[in-house]
This record gives C-alpha cells, structure tokens and sequence, in this order.
C-alpha cells in the first residue's frame, strides 16, 4: 500500500482505535488494488477517480460467493476512503479533498429482531449452563480458572453492555470493586468514561480476579483483564467457541426454551440483550443511550424494540383514565 495509507493506519493504531485500523487495512486494502489497476496513485486520485471506484463497487465487484456487495458494505468501504482523504487534507497533504463530493450509499438501519438477543429466561440459563461447568473441576486447577474466566467474561458482558474490543481490552485497574464500576477506556475511538456494573456480575469478577486469573495469567506485567492461555488477551476466534459451545450445551439443558436454538450467540448479541433487557426493566431509553456510549438515539431506539406489552405498561403507568 502507499506510505501515507499505511501511516493514516497507524495513527488509528496510536489513538487505540484497533478495531477501526484494522476495518481500515482491510477496505483500504481493496481500494489500493483498484488504484493499482486503475494506474492511479493514491494522494492523487481526483473526485472522477473516486466516483468511478463507487461505481465499481456498486456494480462490478464480485464476494467469492458471486454476490454483488451489500449497501452497508459498499458504505463501509467508501467511509475508510473518505476517512483517509480526509486525514490527508488536514495535514495539508493535499490540497483539496476529492473524496468530499462522495455521497455513501443509504441502506435501511438494521432492525433489532428477537434472534438478536436473549430474553431473561435464556440469559438465566445460559449463567446457569456455565456455572455448572464451573462446578465440574476442582477449586483452583487450569481448567476451573478457565471456566470461571468464561463465566466472568460473560457476566461482565450481559452485565455492562460492552462492545467485544472493549471487553477484550479492559484491565484490571480498570475495574472498582467498592462501587461496582467499570472504567472504559476507549471504545470505537470515543473517549473513556466510568459506568455503573450490576453487582452480582461484579462479585463473578472479584472470584475471577482474586482466585482464578492468577492461575491462567502466564505474563506477571500482564494488566489485562481477560487474559488466553498463550496470548496477552483473549483472541476472538476463542470467545467465539466459547459462547459456541455455551450456547449448544444451554440448548441442550433447557430443551424448554424453545427459540433458543435458532439463537446465535455473539459478543454483540449479549450487548443488545443488555439493552433489551434494561428496557424491559422499565429503564428510559435515553439512560440506555448513555449506558450503550451511542451518539444518537436512533442508534439505541434499534436496540429496544416496543413490543405490545411495553405498549400496555405505558398506558397503564401514564394514562390519567388508565
């Protein structure tokens, strides 16, 4: 790739915004190799150029699936361009921005659906399932540590409502055990604040740090949170096959609930399921928005679908002829 490609990248990686450098190599990636047979060098691509690039990915480009590419997708590409010309021009790299005039393709915002998120029935034995396996192994072996790691992660995940490279990257002084909080560094680049955490899923903490992440801990310097087993933090690929193989032995345990098996369980499904779970406690959408660190509250209203019952309490609760 162009220097000042790879150097836009990594002042995303200075500023601790992983997760977007990492989006950015990958669709930059894509637009580099365009260039490359377009015959067209980066910090000198005109508007004409770039509209011509939207235009591939619109019509021409191709997954390995044969697919043309989502509008989501085509705006995700178009943003890291926009981006990255941005940075130039405010560095006085360039003199004017050509990819100012780009306008990213308009896709409907997702709707929250119910095989989004658990409900409290299933957030319940999905804890249970766990705390079971906990159960299996002697107090203080690997393998207990690693299962109360799991559960720890979680609970803390259920519990705050946290993005996956926010958890992944929380440290343990990030955590106060005498107020139940939890400080967030960084997430998606917005400054860190402090937010409130539920206490039980804080006193799954206080086991996991003071009992068992000393077990699993191989770097003594070593401050983050949720460490692997070899690696300095849990890998993705791993909490992917943890929450794998929760969910089948959930499904398998509780063959009552019913929608559970057509559940996917993910880092950002557990995120939604403390959003929907907040507002079905009663909590007021504009809290959530804050407890979500969202900008807008179109964002967060996705998160907490209205459902006729949400609708009767309202009427009942507000109503003065109720």
């Amino acid at each position: 790739m162009h220097q000042t490609i790879e150097d836009f990248i990594t002042t995303r990686e200075l500023a601790g915004r992983n997760e977007t450098a990492r989006s950015n190599r990958e669709c930059l990636t894509q637009f580099q190799a365009w260039l490359d047979r377009a015959g067209v060098v980066a910090p000198s691509a005109t508007t004409d150029d770039l509209e011509a690039y939207q235009r591939y990915l619109a019509d021409e480009y191709r997954t390995p699936a044969g697919l043309t590419l989502a509008l989501s997708t085509q705006s995700m590409r178009l943003s890291a361009v926009r981006s990255y010309y941005a940075w130039m021009e405010r560095r006085g790299m360039i003199v004017a921005n050509p990819a100012r005039p780009l306008r990213l393709p308009k896709s409907r915002g997702h709707t929250i659906v119910s095989s989004d998120y658990l409900t409290l029935q299933e957030t319940t034995a999905l804890l249970q399932t766990q705390a079971a396996r906990v159960q299996r192994y002697p107090d203080g072996c690997h393998r207990w540590a690693q299962e109360v790691r799991d559960l720890a992660f979680i609970a803390v995940a259920i519990a705050s409502g946290r993005r996956r490279g926010g958890l992944r990257h929380l440290q343990v002084a990030d955590l106060d055990f005498q107020r139940n909080e939890v400080r967030c560094d960084r997430e998606k680049g917005k400054p860190g604040r402090v937010l409130p955490v539920a206490t039980w899923a804080m006193a799954v903490l206080r086991i996991y740090v003071k009992r068992a992440r000393p077990v699993i801990v191989w770097q003594k310097d070593n401050g983050t949170l949720f460490t692997g087993d070899r690696t300095p933090r849990l890998g993705k690929p791993t909490i992917m096959k943890m929450l794998r193989r929760i969910h089948a032995e959930t499904v398998a345990a509780c063959p009552d609930l019913d929608e559970l098996p057509s559940k996917r369980l993910t880092p950002h499904g557990l995120r939604v399921t403390f959003a929907t779970l907040l507002f079905a406690g009663g909590c007021n959408i504009r809290s959530i928005n804050e407890l979500m660190m969202h900008d807008r509250l179109e964002t967060t209203s996705r998160y907490t679908p209205i459902t006729f019952e949400n609708l009767r309490r309202a009427v009942q609760a507000a109503h003065p002829r109720a």
